[in-house]
């Protein structure tokens, strides 16, 4: 039957798709982590970059994931209360109905009686009905002979029979007497058969009355019973449908909630996926070497490319001789080859906190560099540092608005673009 009641719904097959494509990036990522180990310092470096590029794309989608899944959680979760809902009012009005339903056979019993005693008076009626037409008909024949006697009798002739055939005057008296008395019991006779005639017509009335009062409670019991039987039904049949609405619905939120917690987990997973990813990168930007065999110094972005640009500071425009890195204060600054240290100590040019490192001959040229204001110096001009080793930390001394490290490379003492070399 229908139920008007909140109608199960599945979760939506669309989420399969985004879920299976947050995986597949899962997979290629984790894939990228198993084989960058084989690779060199820079292909491995920018596998490492490819993997967490995919797994952040997979956050995004399984980020949405989660919301969607939560949102489905929820809708399930109306759903089943309000067919919940609907389910204790359909148990209520069942109770109430079946009451009504108990109330009703007692009172079709009641009325079963009733009807008993009605049916009983009909007989009796109709019974007397019966005596009542056979007095009349008896009557009737009676009367009938009493007038026929009555009239053959009536002649002129019968006076002087009562004379002539009475001997004595005691006679002719008893015999007018007689004549009287058959007389006055055809008079009777007639009003006892109008009496019995009005008795029958009384008879038959109540007897039309017992029927029409039989036939009328037996219908209007009946037809009560049968109403009550029948919202019963109705009420049950809702009843079972939203009881199995009620399962299908918990099952569909069951299921809406394991998707939501599968989503979370493949969240988290993900998260954790991207860390391991960012700490091999952070571990390996100190290893890769680039084509001209130098490591990063810090790990941070470059800023402020080598080149003319307005100073901050100065607010005019002149040379920049060399490429900013926006490190954080205090970040490690380390040798970007095995070199010797030249210089190591405070300058009065704006570079504050200053490092010289040359590296000899590299590439047909005498390669160094320069790094400048650091917050920190932890190397002495004479000193071999191998490449990787710390030989500072990020400051912002000298002419500087804010910690970064001015990095500055010379080829054969002329200063030269330090991305050429990273």
């Amino acid at each position: 039957m229908q139920v008007s009641s909140p109608t199960a719904r599945g979760p939506r097959g669309s989420r399969l798709g985004p879920l299976v494509t947050t995986l597949r990036f899962a997979l290629v990522a984790a894939l990228v982590l198993g084989l960058v180990g084989g690779l060199g310092p820079s292909a491995q470096a920018e596998s490492l970059k490819d993997a967490r590029d995919k797994v952040r794309k997979a956050l995004v989608q399984a980020k949405k994931d989660v919301s969607s899944n939560k949102e489905a959680v929820s809708s399930a979760d109306d759903r089943l209360r309000a067919s919940e809902s609907a389910l204790d009012k359909a148990k209520s009005e069942l109770v109430y109905a079946q009451q009504r339903l108990a109330k009703a056979r007692a009172q079709d019993a009641s009325v079963a009686a009733d009807l008993q005693v009605a049916q009983d008076a009909f007989d009796e009626s109709a019974a007397a009905v019966l005596k009542a037409q056979e007095n009349v008909d008896a009557q009737r024949a009676l009367v009938g002979a009493a007038v026929r006697t009555a009239y053959q009798r009536h002649t002129d002739l019968v006076g002087l029979g009562l004379v002539l055939g009475s001997e004595t005057a005691q006679q002719l008296s008893q015999r007018v007497q007689w004549a009287n008395t058959i007389f006055d019991s055809s008079t009777a006779q007639l009003d006892r058969l109008t009496e019995l005639q009005s008795g029958l017509e009384a008879a038959r009335a109540r007897s039309a009355d017992a029927e029409a009062t039989l036939t009328a409670k037996k219908d209007a019991s009946a037809a009560h019973l049968a109403e009550v039987q029948q919202l019963t039904r109705d009420i049950a049949d809702r009843k079972a449908a939203l009881k199995t609405l009620v399962a299908t619905n918990a099952k569909l939120k069951a299921k809406a909630q394991d998707e939501l917690e599968q989503s979370k987990a493949q969240y988290q997973a993900l998260e954790k996926q991207e860390a391991r990813i960012a700490e091999k990168l952070r571990r390996s930007q100190y290893n890769i070497v680039n084509k001209g065999g130098f490591i990063k110094p810090v790990n941070a972005p470059a800023g402020s490319p080598f080149g003319m640009r307005f100073h901050p500071i100065l607010h005019y425009w002149r040379m920049h001789w060399g490429t900013d890195f926006g490190a954080a204060c205090g970040a490690p600054i380390r040798a970007m080859a095995k070199g010797k240290v030249v210089q190591a100590g405070w300058t009065s040019y704006g570079f504050g906190n200053f490092t010289l490192i040359s590296y000899g001959k590299m590439y047909g040229a005498h390669l160094v560099s320069g790094y400048a204001h650091q917050s920190k110096i932890i190397v002495k001009a004479g000193q071999t540092v191998k490449q990787g080793q710390i030989v500072g930390y990020v400051g912002t001394t000298g002419l500087s608005t804010g910690c970064h490290l001015h990095l500055q490379i010379y080829r054969d003492g002329v200063r030269v673009n330090p991305m050429r070399y990273l």
